[in-house]
């Protein structure tokens, strides 16, 4: 069994179930009152390392290339729904082929689409294709993604989608050893599993004195 880090007053933990005790006062918010996973040694090999003031460095996973494809697809059904909401309200403008490509129609779509990523991931670090699959997007401290962060890797999601279908993103992705798209790595966030609720949280701090 791998020996885990020394707690603040010197002793040591022996039981890996303990390890969200050892860290649940130290851990960044998205990580407060969830269970950690311990890593195989290959996952710990592309595990993303992140920094604490009070606690050995946190390690976790990126998120699943199979789960971020179905989030994605989750998330173009929303979109879908929401633009045919903007067609009823202006059918006019979607009225043949040529309409479509109509750059303020185009504009529309666009801004729709960011507002809804910029907006969910802002407020709650999720879309609801993400939430859908328990994903969430963490930035570089391992805090949920703020709506600076959101902005910044939002803000090149078109550039991810060229030249169709987020073929950059992906290949973006595939290169990248935290799963990172390009809007990703301007931001300085990264895509992960959301930890699983602790359903035995760690006792109250005095029980440790």
């Amino acid at each position: 069994m791998r020996a885990l880090p020394p707690l603040r007053d010197g002793s040591r933990i022996e039981n890996p179930s303990l390890l969200a005790q050892a860290l649940s006062d130290g851990l960044p918010p998205a990580f407060s009152g969830r269970r950690l996973v311990q890593m195989s040694d290959e996952q710990e090999h592309d595990a993303i390392t992140i920094d604490t003031l009070s606690t050995p460095p946190v390690k976790i996973r990126a998120a699943p290339l199979t789960k971020r494809v179905i989030a994605l697809a989750i998330d173009s059904l929303v979109l879908a729904f929401l633009w045919l909401i903007l067609y009823l309200v202006y059918p006019h403008r979607f009225a043949d082929v040529a309409g479509l490509l109509d750059y303020p129609v185009l504009g529309s779509l666009g801004i729709l689409s960011f507002l809804y990523y910029f907006v969910l991931e802002g407020l709650w670090a999720a879309t609801v294709g993400k939430s859908a699959v328990g994903l969430i997007v963490l930035d570089s401290n391992g805090d949920s993604c703020s709506f600076a962060a959101s902005f910044k890797r939002n803000l090149l999601r078109f550039v991810d989608w060229l030249p169709l279908l987020y073929a950059v993103g992906a290949i973006a992705v595939l290169l990248s050893s935290h799963r990172q798209r390009i809007g990703d790595r301007l931001a300085g966030t990264v895509v992960t599993q959301k930890p699983e609720k602790d359903s035995l949280p760690p006792p109250a701090p005095f029980l440790f004195h």
